[in-house]
């Protein structure tokens, strides 16, 4: 556990893929490339040996500007896509599969700034009865005035994302310029709960940290 930070196992077991849930708590780094150059936007990575668990890649199919997960042995997962800014105000972004226009998550902003929750079919509740049985809904609020967000399911904090204090020479705050943007881009440190889908929480954590830099959406 971090020092001053805490997060505490789902009630059941969270996750989009069931294959990428962890058994222990773990902590990740979400490394965005300052090389325009590169084809990977961020590289996210675990804390214990430095090495990969994803990539994101930024590319697009005519004027939608996506972004696509792929593991470590390169084979894409997800997609995430910015919505159109005149939608963006109910619905920030959008994860789906390559190549589906199905949405595999429901994001609804709240009326409370930096609020927002995240409903989707839970891929480990396949013995539930009821398809309102095999849904969980995530609630996701900003955790202070730093760059940070805490996920909650069930009223348990079960993730913990937020700027890096120990790889980052400076902090953001929220408003730390004119037009609320972020001047650089940071790297990002996000604590998990076991029983939690790594995947998941990584696709939320790029979103946020772009969400972060322009207060409107990925």
């Amino acid at each position: 556990m971090m020092r001053g930070r805490h997060v505490q196992s789902p009630r059941h077991p969270i996750a989009l893929r069931q294959e990428l849930v962890t058994e222990f708590e773990r902590l990740l780094w979400i490394e965005p490339k300052y090389d325009k150059h590169s084809p990977a936007e961020f590289t996210v990575k675990y804390d214990s040996d430095d090495s990969t668990l994803f990539t994101v890649t930024g590319k697009k199919y005519g004027d939608r500007p996506v972004r696509e997960f792929r593991d470590k042995s390169g084979l894409p997962m997800f997609e995430s896509e910015r919505v159109w800014p005149a939608l963006r105000w109910k619905k920030p972004w959008r994860v789906r599969l390559p190549g589906n226009d199905q949405d595999l998550v429901d994001i609804n902003l709240r009326w409370k700034p930096h609020t927002f929750d995240m409903t989707f079919r839970n891929a480990l509740a396949k013995d539930a009865k009821r398809d309102d049985e095999k849904l969980v809904t995530l609630e996701i609020r900003r955790a202070s005035a730093l760059c940070a967000f805490a996920v909650y399911a069930d009223g348990r904090k079960v993730a913990d994302i937020r700027e890096s204090v120990v790889r980052n020479r400076t902090i953001s705050f929220w408003g730390a310029t004119r037009d609320n943007h972020i001047p650089t881009r940071k790297i990002m440190e996000v604590l998990v709960a076991d029983g939690f889908d790594l995947s998941l929480v990584s696709s939320l954590s790029c979103a946020l940290h772009s969400w972060s830099r322009t207060n409107i959406g990925i």
